[in-house]
């Protein structure tokens, strides 16, 4: 072989794992149905006057978490920033986090006592887009701006910690 043969054929292998690469991480990132089934959901608001109470008494916002059946993005968001945040560290210290159906038609309590459903709770936030999660405090009011969209970019960590950061600041202020 010679020796523009070989660099040719150097070239090519690295063009094919690139592809293979940029292929799985598309894959990864808009997950597949065996990946999505596998998701679990977190916990679904009964009461969110309570769950905002709790919330406050550990300094913390109330995270809601508005996502679609069978969305890749929302099972992302789910399974890599928001679950974590449900277990790690002491309890007394954890965010309370919540998962709303966007087209949600269950009812459970709102702040204010009354029945609302997923659908509603949205259209009071103006949330359209999912997954969309908001950084509430103990009346409802947005602590920081909401997170809409995916982690497309790979920096949805660092826009979740600096909305947590955030909120728990004026938490601490109020």
């Amino acid at each position: 072989m010679t020796r523009q043969g070989a660099v040719t054929g150097v070239v090519a292998a690295a063009g094919w794992l690139r592809r293979q690469a940029a292929l799985l991480a598309v894959l990864a990132l808009l997950g597949t149905d065996t990946m999505a089934a596998s998701v679990q959901a977190l916990a679904a608001p009964t009461d969110l006057g309570a769950d905002a109470l709790l919330a406050a008494q550990r300094g913390q916002p109330l995270l809601l978490l508005f996502s679609l059946p069978g969305c890749g993005y929302c099972d992302v968001v789910r399974r890599n920033y928001l679950a974590p945040l449900t277990r790690d560290g002491a309890e007394q210290t954890r965010p309370v986090v919540r998962e709303v159906g966007l087209a949600g038609s269950t009812p459970f309590k709102g702040f204010d006592s009354a029945a609302i459903d997923g659908a509603a709770l949205a259209a009071r936030y103006q949330v359209r887009i999912a997954p969309t999660v908001l950084l509430l405090d103990a009346r409802g009011a947005l602590l920081a701006p909401p997170l809409a969209g995916g982690d497309v970019s790979g920096m949805y960590g660092a826009y979740l910690d600096g909305a947590l950061a955030e909120a728990q600041r004026k938490i601490a202020a109020q």
